[in-house]
């Protein structure tokens, strides 16, 4: 296994992706598409997805450019945020309402927590560097971000503690609830590194969303995951409702489900105990919450010879499995049929392992170097010439594989560049 700097690798992932880089290959991330939002054939981007990846670009952006120290590049890289950020600015809603300054269905999706974490992130940093006006651009974007969420966390469309536990079921032993954990736990982790970060409380209790902030973190472990007999490996279903085209899919893991809740918990531990720096991990029990998510899928790469982390797995008996004749059958006795479930593995069992790269957050090298393993070995990777040899990062070689990839690898970057992971693996 051969070492690299995690600072190196994140400079020539921001030269291939952005458009600001040295070597920028459109193909890959499509950082322009998303700003732009609309395909080369003149086809619009839904905006709430174009909120999303905007958000992972501006975590990344933030990250890299606290972290370097060339002048060059973070001159480019300031260059890519402030893109980043008119993108941003431009989004609206269905009614014509700003995503950035209205409460806009925040809860439907995980948006709005990563936009929030790369405001947070942007202003503590680069911030300092812009000018008034862009300075003010960044403060107002953080503020009412941030009091979206709290006016959400408070309102009847936030999913409230009464109901989730009458709601939460269990199925072979896998817990699931009636709703999607991973949008409203990133949201609190945004606002978790908010009120740590940006806000001039001096201890995290005094904060006036804490006790939401507890509940939600503490909710996702105590409610919603399924253990492994030692209490050190978990999952989270997908949960939600009967709704096409997901149908059975809810009593199931994913790695990219489970890889934002890992994300959302480890900022969310912000909220609990304040730490006052990305690059100091919080000692709530959150952070050993997140790794046990890790840990199961450890457990994964393990058990096939691929290390592929599937879509859908068979949770109750942690193997990591593909889905099993026996778990089908067990889903049509539930009264789905035997079509829809044939659909929703055609549409969801591809290997997504590289996905769970957002977990860097919570500070866990050792699973990020099996993760660069798995994922290699899976062949989730586009290495360039010599590169398969000696060259590039397998998180860099993944990014390349499609922009979903790319942008959860910038999620993966942020947290490892925060969080002082200073070298990353060729995944041998």
């Amino acid at each position: 296994m051969t070492t690299i700097s995690t600072l190196t690798e994140a400079t020539r992932f921001f030269n291939e992706q952005f458009p600001e880089g040295s070597q920028y290959k459109p193909m890959y991330s499509r950082v322009q598409v998303i700003r732009d939002g609309i395909e080369a054939n003149g086809t619009k981007l839904e905006p709430y997805l174009r909120f999303q990846r905007l958000g992972n670009q501006l975590q990344f952006l933030a990250s890299l450019y606290d972290k370097s120290s060339d002048t060059t590049l973070k001159n480019n890289v300031k260059s890519a945020i402030l893109a980043t950020l008119t993108g941003l600015e431009s989004l609206k809603n269905t009614d014509g309402q700003s995503l950035l300054s209205t409460n806009a269905g925040l809860g439907a999706a995980p948006a709005g927590g990563i936009v929030l974490a790369g405001l947070v992130m942007a202003r503590k940093g680069v911030y300092y560097s812009l000018g008034t006006a862009d300075q003010s651009r960044v403060a107002s974007a953080t503020i009412s971000m941030a009091n979206q969420i709290a006016t959400w966390i408070d309102s009847s469309s936030n999913p409230n503690y009464t109901a989730l536990d009458l709601a939460v079921n269990s199925w072979r032993n896998q817990k699931y609830g009636n709703f999607a954990l991973n949008g409203p736990i990133l949201h609190a982790g945004g606002l978790a590194l908010y009120s740590d970060l940006i806000t001039t409380h001096t201890s995290a209790s005094q904060y006036p969303k804490y006790n939401a902030l507890y509940k939600f973190g503490t909710y996702v472990f105590d409610k919603c995951a399924t253990l492994d007999a030692t209490g050190t490996k978990a999952s989270i279903a997908i949960g939600g409702a009967n709704t096409p085209p997901k149908y059975g899919r809810k009593f199931f893991p994913s790695s990219g489900y489970n890889g934002y809740v890992g994300m959302g918990l480890a900022w969310l531990a912000h909220g609990i105990v304040y730490t006052g720096s990305l690059s100091t991990i919080s000692g709530s029990r959150l952070i050993n919450d997140s790794k046990k998510i890790g840990n199961f899928y450890k457990g994964v790469f393990d058990a096939q010879p691929n290390k592929k982390a599937y879509e859908l797995s068979e949770p109750a008996d942690f193997t990591g499995k593909k889905l099993t004749e026996a778990t089908i059958q067990a889903v049509v006795a539930l009264g789905y049929t035997r079509t829809e479930i044939d659909e929703m593995l055609a549409t969801h069992t591809a290997s997504t392992t590289g996905y769970l790269y957002t977990l860097a957050w919570n500070g866990d090298q050792t699973f990020l170097v099996a993760l660069d393993k798995a994922v290699r070995t899976a062949g989730e990777t586009v290495f360039l010439g010599s590169e398969s040899t000696n060259g590039s990062s397998v998180i860099v070689a993944y990014s390349r594989t499609g922009e979903a990839a790319a942008h959860r690898a910038m999620g993966g970057f942020a947290g490892m560049l925060q969080r002082g992971i200073s070298t990353v693996t060729d995944g041998k």
